[in-house]
């Protein structure tokens, strides 16, 4: 493929230029390319692979790159923690075959210092800090002591209540006495990193804690590239600047408007971070080799401030409004099919989705195993209530949320965290309504597992944070009022990354991006709604309870209890006749029934052979079981 007139200015930089640059690259722009392109023209000039060194994120990504310039570069293209893990085995010797890296490294430290909760054979130590009140629980102080490390923070009382802040960590609650243990279990981490105990963080943060760049055996790069700079956390900055050294030149690449995991440890002005550091020049990439015009010109009437262009042979693509029926509706000619990517800002949508395409025999899964684990441990939270009794599930999910947001109240951010905690809470009613045979928390548990996962699904459900680095023929964005989000007291980064979401989900489609809601940043001029008066369900219970007798709602209420059993028969009988080899419980799922419900509208279409019995069903998950029910 021929340069286009954006690579041609970095060929020509590289060449004639001095000192560092930074590429602005809008999403879809090619930046696998580019980084080829200038690797090649670098070997052009004459540098040697093993003079330069192209940071990538992942290990999949490095490997794939590696495939994509020869194998002359298997050494030259790396990952950042693959980089510092090298460093830091030059300073305290090569780790041996039975040494590995330890992921609860930190956790074990704390424990081993009866700070926080502990199992072993004999019994269970509650943890000091928790018993003292410090900390709620173990997972936000081990989150900090990450945090701590990768933003390169000080351990002060200060500096560890802005990370708790900014990164919505709940339940450190005496900064004090965890300034005090946060600091002793660093010293401790260091003293087992020289003993080749290390943590994947250790990686990227002790190669600049030890600044290991004064030793005479560090070596420095002629030239870096390195991709994806808008996410380096402070950490991440500071060992790439250590590559180039005093004499070596860098190309920054990345896209300031994909930033958006500021929550997690990224320096969300990690872009203009490196332009001020390295007093870098801008070089703009902003034709987009992926989007249709109509998608491209959605993102120019929302933020004209990008600099996204569409290629001169850009398709103009699909780009509507969709009703939510429509995604499983098989008579539609928009409903999802294999290969499809759904995304949302918020988690429980998705599960609402996915519990629906799995009763309908779709193998569907959420995307992002870590965020079932999130849901998990609101799950083990509400189950240690006292008195709890499963079911009395949704009892105790209010009771527990009224507990939390009372928590909320007196921090700066109470409405995000709202927010978050509401999104959860929601998804794991929506699972716990699902699955109508589970009788304790532990059935729960197991479905969540299944249900989240990092493995890929016939029709992707992600979050727009998971979406990052993904494209598809066909996108389906679901209640896109949620983006971009907003709360009360909300802070210029954090609208700046909900911003940068809904860019996000507007520039992963390849083909039809579909918009399943009516939010205010688009309207469709062939709309497909059919518009309907809003109802205010409380007014009218208001308004019942003041005009109507006792007796009178007595009878309204048989009345809607008669048609609303009518309206569940008929959904049901539909989806019988139009799939009879479904189990009733996957059936039931996917009616929002009972299984019951279910077995009894089916002997009732065998009894008038509208139906045959089946001998075998297929369940929720496609797989085939012996009917129960025998002619």
């Amino acid at each position: 493929m021929k340069p286009s007139k954006y690579q041609l200015k970095i060929l020509d930089w590289l060449k004639n230029g001095h000192g560092h640059a930074i590429c602005n690259a809008v999403a879809g722009s090619g930046k696998t390319t580019t980084l080829k392109l200038a690797a090649g023209q670098l070997e052009s000039m004459g540098l040697k692979p093993s003079e330069l060194k192209v940071i990538v994120f992942g290990k999949q990504n490095s490997l794939d790159l590696i495939d994509k310039f020869g194998p002359a570069w298997k050494n030259s293209i790396q990952t950042l923690h693959s980089v510092g893990f090298r460093i830091v085995q030059q300073e305290i010797g090569r780790l041996r075959r039975d040494e590995r890296v330890i992921s609860t490294k930190y956790r074990r430290i704390a424990e081993n210092f009866q700070l926080i909760p502990q199992k072993t054979k004999k019994r269970t130590f509650q943890g000091q800090l928790i018993n003292d009140g410090a900390i709620s629980k173990a997972e936000p102080f081990l989150k900090l002591i990450d945090l701590v490390r990768l933003t390169l923070s000080d351990v002060t009382e200060k500096s560890l209540r802005h990370l708790t802040y900014h990164h919505n960590l709940e339940g450190i609650n005496d900064f004090k006495k965890v300034t005090e243990a946060l600091a002793k279990i660093l010293i401790v981490g260091q003293e087992e990193a020289i003993d080749h105990r290390l943590d994947y963080t250790d990686m990227i943060w002790l190669p600049v804690k030890w600044q290991l760049y004064r030793k005479n055996w560090f070596r420095t790069y002629k030239f870096v590239l390195i991709d994806e700079c808008q996410d380096l956390n402070a950490a991440q900055l500071e060992l790439s600047l250590m590559l180039a050294g005093p004499r070596g030149r860098m190309l920054y690449v990345g896209d300031p408007r994909q930033a958006i995991y500021g929550f997690s440890g990224a320096d969300n002005r990690s872009y203009q971070k490196i332009v001020e550091r390295t007093k870098a020049t801008e070089l703009p990439l902003s034709l987009c080799y992926r989007c249709p015009k109509s998608h491209l010109d959605l993102v120019n009437q929302i933020y004209p401030e990008i600099p996204i262009e569409a290629t001169e042979d850009a398709a103009p693509g699909i780009l509507k409004s969709l009703d939510k029926s429509a995604l499983w509706n098989e008579k539609h000619p928009d409903h999802l099919v294999v290969g499809d990517m759904v995304l949302s800002r918020k988690t429980a949508p998705l599960v609402s989705l996915c519990i629906r395409l799995i009763g309908q025999g779709i193998a569907a899964t959420v995307r992002g195993k870590d965020i079932g684990k999130q849901i998990k441990s609101e799950l083990e939270a509400i189950a240690d209530i006292n008195g709890f009794q499963y079911k009395e599930f949704g009892f105790f999910v209010e009771q527990y949320k009224e507990f939390k947001f009372q928590t909320y109240e007196s921090r700066d951010n109470a409405e995000q965290l709202k927010e978050n905690l509401s999104d959860k809470l929601n998804a794991l009613l929506t699972i716990y309504s699902s699955q109508p045979n589970a009788t304790c928390v532990a059935h729960l548990c197991t479905y969540i597992d299944d249900l989240f996962s990092d493995e890929e699904s016939p029709i992707t459900l992600s979050t727009c944070h998971r979406a990052k680095g993904l494209e598809g023929e066909r996108i389906f964005i679901i209640k896109p009022e949620d983006l971009p989000m907003t709360w009360e007291r909300q802070l210029g980064w954090q609208k700046e990354q909900e911003d940068n979401l809904l860019y996000v989900a507007l520039t992963r489609s390849q083909s039809a991006l579909y918009i399943v809601g009516q939010p205010d940043w688009f309207k469709d001029e062939e709309d497909e709604f059919e518009y309907k008066q809003s109802i205010d369900v409380a007014g009218v219970m208001l308004l019942i309870s003041s005009l109507f007798s006792f007796e009178d709602k007595c009878e309204l209420a048989q009345l809607l209890s008669q048609e609303i059993t009518q309206e569940k028969w008929q959904r049901v009988t539909a989806a019988l006749l139009d799939n009879a080899a479904r189990s009733d419980r996957a059936i039931a799922s996917a009616c929002g029934t009972s299984t019951p419900f279910v077995s009894k509208v089916r002997k009732n279409l065998i009894e008038t052979k509208e139906i045959e019995v089946e001998t075998s069903r297929v369940d929720k998950r496609g797989r085939k079981h012996k009917s129960p029910i025998t002619s």
